[in-house]
């Protein structure tokens, strides 16, 4: 009786915890979708509020961009010009006949006594001092011709370039920039008929004025020239001197019947090429020097 008994409660018991038990399973299927789907709406809105974030930021960093380059744009104009647009060797004084430089070179060497020189190209905009850093030879890709750090950096040749310009090769490097500054217009130089009409660039340090001739504009990779090459050695000078007057590029412009003497003495402006061809390219413009004039 009793083992019936029990056999009885255990049924019952059995059949009244089963729907019970059903319940609870009914419940706990059902409370976690709302909580999954708050979960997923904080991620949603935590993503969200991320992309704002860094578009907002993004925004604020072209605004701040373009306004350092306004910035640059005005000290440009700020600075006293080197007028390179007329001979320089037509404005002459009393004084032992010397033509006068147009670069206060006193005046800004107080501002920075790393400037040494001015590159001038009539037709273009660069129109620039030259800097070379004592310390760190890419300095100035990143500085000003005030010491500022600035995005637009400053026209720069590096320690391995004496700054009489008395190497066979010297590199002045510059960058391209949206507001059309530093050495952007050296991309005129892609027009064959700019190139044509324009051959002079003017080079001025304290007591001279140097005259080059542009022989070639032209695309280049983006090797460090004046450690790719031992201009030491007479032979890799006229191994570069002849890729210069016939480059294996695409984008080239070369003046015709231009001969490169062992001895001559050639400038190259670097700068970077646009955004399709910026990877591994550079964008070359070679003056060969022509002329040399005192100064006051």
């Amino acid at each position: 009786m009793s083992e019936h008994h029990c056999d009885h409660i255990s049924k019952d018991a059995g059949a009244a915890s089963a729907p019970r038990h059903a319940k609870r399973e009914e419940g706990s299927q059902k409370n976690p979708w709302p909580a999954k789907k708050k979960r997923q709406v904080a991620v949603l809105f935590t993503l969200l509020a991320i992309l704002l974030f860094v578009a907002a930021a993004g925004i604020g960093f072209m605004v701040w961009q373009q306004q350092e380059l306004d910035r640059a744009a005005q000290q440009a104009q700020d600075v006293p010009e080197a007028q390179g647009s007329s001979s320089p060797a037509q404005e002459q004084s009393g004084e032992g006949n010397l033509p006068e430089n147009p670069v206060d070179f006193v005046e800004l060497k107080t501002k920075n006594p790393d400037i040494y020189a001015w590159v001038s190209i009539p037709g273009t905009k660069v129109d620039v001092p030259i800097l070379q850093s004592t310390v760190d030879d890419n300095f100035y890709l990143d500085h000003n011709a005030d010491g500022d750090y600035a995005i637009e950096g400053a026209a720069y040749t590096q320690r391995a370039n004496a700054t009489d310009f008395s190497d066979p090769v010297t590199m002045v490097y510059g960058h391209q920039v949206q507001n059309g500054s530093m050495f952007t217009t050296l991309h005129y130089f892609e027009d064959k008929t700019f190139f044509d009409e324009h051959d002079v660039m003017y080079i001025y340090t304290p007591g001279h004025i140097l005259t080059y001739r542009i022989v070639a504009a032209y695309q280049y990779d983006d090797r460090h020239v004046l450690n790719s090459f031992d201009f030491s050695k007479p032979e890799v000078v006229r191994e570069y001197f002849d890729s210069v007057l016939s480059p294996a590029s695409m984008l080239v412009n070369v003046r015709d019947g231009v001969v490169l003497a062992d001895d001559d003495k050639i400038v190259q402006l670097s700068t970077c090429m646009d955004a399709v061809n910026r990877d591994h390219t550079r964008y070359l413009v070679t003056g060969v020097l022509i002329d040399e004039q005192q100064t006051q």
